[in-house]
């Protein structure tokens, strides 16, 4: 999701989630106003299942060149979530409608970054792909690359089972032709949270493509 201006007003909350009013994207972040995020993960059918991540840009203000959710970013002022499915296509060149995603619930998301405090309450989805990450069509401006991860090996890694897990990286070159390589990763390699959400996304990534019932983030 291209990312708003920081003069761009969102809807700010108390801690009740009552809406309050507005703030421009700066002052949410400046004084820690509760505030809307989108976090919406790609499924792919490598393997036995894996989750897709986007490498932030290195331009980034927080967290640069960190793994993050595959597309995410702030909803605008009385923005609703099925009007963010045309971010989708920004974010990944992929056209899906509001029935293609699939809601996981909402989760608090907090930290403290380069002078950004964020209060934020992130509504997740789960997107499953039949495209592969070559097909798809990134601003490299903000998204520096993908990175496969295959679900049985994010199950390890955030299981604290082991320290590194093999992922398939896919940059794309002059040209828009996409290149892949293999690279370890581990868990400081993504966007630190304060919880144990990678793990919880990882086990309804399984249970959702398993067909079973009862997901939830």
């Amino acid at each position: 999701m291209k990312e708003l201006s920081e003069n761009e007003l969102v809807d700010i909350f108390n801690d009740n989630m009552k809406r309050i009013g507005t703030a421009s994207r700066r002052q949410a972040h400046k004084n820690g106003e509760w505030h809307l995020n989108f976090h919406c993960w790609v499924l792919t059918r490598s393997g036995h299942g894996a989750v897709l991540f986007q490498i932030r840009s290195k331009d980034k203000p927080t967290f640069p060149s960190m793994l993050d959710s595959t597309i995410g970013g702030h909803y605008k002022a009385r923005e609703k979530s099925p009007d963010l499915v045309r971010e989708v296509d920004e974010e990944i060149g992929i056209k899906v409608t509001k029935q293609d995603l699939v809601p996981l619930g909402r989760r608090i998301d907090i930290s403290a970054s380069g002078g950004v405090l964020k209060r934020e309450v992130a509504n997740v989805f789960f997107l499953n792909c039949s495209f592969a990450p070559s097909e798809f069509q990134i601003d490299p401006a903000e998204i520096a690359g993908l990175v496969e991860i295959q679900i049985s090996k994010g199950l390890k890694l955030f299981s604290n089972e082991i320290r590194l897990v093999e992922a398939t990286k896919w940059t794309m070159k002059s040209g828009r032709k996409w290149e892949s390589k293999t690279l370890r990763v581990g868990q400081k390699d993504f966007v630190p949270k304060v919880d144990s959400y990678y793990l919880t996304l990882f086990i309804m990534a399984k249970r959702f493509l398993a067909g079973k019932k009862y997901i939830s983030i």
